[in-house]
């Protein structure tokens, strides 16, 4: 089966990228393969020689693309991976309903752009739905199924993603983490939350703890597919939030069919719990 990877005049499509070439080089090889059109690339400003060096090698790079219009949003100055989402959807979401996130080592797999499109079509209700993901975790990924089921799970997973702007805004305005809430809540909110909060304490540039503990707030979930649809390189010892490890490796194998019916089950809700817990030390 042929998977149409069109993209909206209301849609954006984001790539975050800051040191990385090679990295970068695959994930616009992937996006040229499935004929994308435009795509907004967030190069975060370098922090020293070595970066700069880096960094001149990726404007090279995007220059020699051909089949791909980019816009290229460069900083002077670094400002980290938090900060550097929260501005550049900041941005985007003033432009655009819909927006589709990836980082420069998330790499979509051919049926990503489709699953995300008619997700947003059918089953995102922004009341419920706090945002669709890509990347499905080992324990989950079924890669012996030719189908692709869309499951309904509790936590979110930043590795290639999208979300609308009426989400990203609502988030952005109402967000306000007290100390309070933290303690008032303790008893309710889950123990992956929890975690997440303490590390965040001791580094505040994680910008994904504050999305998660806002959409558990509102009773928010998100959309995921059974089968991972992005190829998560990062974990080669070059990020800079990130260590060593293959656990996050999924093996691909094409799929023939998609299913739109939103499943929410136990069983998967517990096995991503599972994983989360279980690898959190390697990217947080």
């Amino acid at each position: 089966m042929t998977w149409r990877c069109e993209i909206d005049n209301r849609s954006a499509v984001c790539l975050f990228a800051y040191n990385r070439p090679s990295h970068l080089r695959r994930v616009l090889i992937a996006l040229e393969n499935y004929k994308i059109k435009k795509v907004y690339i967030f190069l975060d400003g370098p922090k020293n020689f070595k970066d700069k060096i880096l960094q001149k090698e990726i404007l090279i790079d995007i220059l020699s693309k051909k089949n791909l219009i980019i816009k290229l949003i460069k900083k002077k100055k670094n400002l980290g991976l938090c900060k550097s989402i929260k501005t550049g959807l900041d941005y985007i979401s003033k432009k655009y309903d819909k927006i589709i996130i990836i980082e420069d080592d998330c790499i979509p797999r051919k049926e990503f752009f489709s699953f995300i499109n008619s997700n947003f079509k059918l089953n995102f209700k922004s009341d419920e739905v706090a945002s669709i993901c890509g990347y499905q975790c080992p324990n989950i990924h079924n890669k012996k199924s030719k189908r692709i089921i869309t499951l309904l799970l509790n936590f979110f997973i930043p590795w290639g993603w999208a979300i609308s702007s009426e989400n990203w805004i609502d988030y952005r305005k109402n967000f306000k983490f007290k100390k309070k809430t933290n303690i008032l809540l303790k008893k309710k909110i889950p123990e992956i939350l929890l975690k997440l909060i303490k590390i965040n304490r001791k580094n505040k540039n994680i910008w994904s703890v504050d999305f998660m503990l806002y959409n558990f707030l509102k009773k928010k979930k998100y959309l995921y597919p059974s089968k991972s649809l992005v190829k998560n390189i990062g974990f080669d010892g070059t990020g800079v939030n990130s260590k060593i490890s293959d656990n996050f490796h999924t093996f691909y194998t094409a799929s023939n069919k998609m299913e739109f019916s939103v499943v929410q089950k136990k069983e998967f809700i517990n096995k991503q719990q599972k994983f989360i817990l279980a690898n959190i030390k390697y990217y947080y």
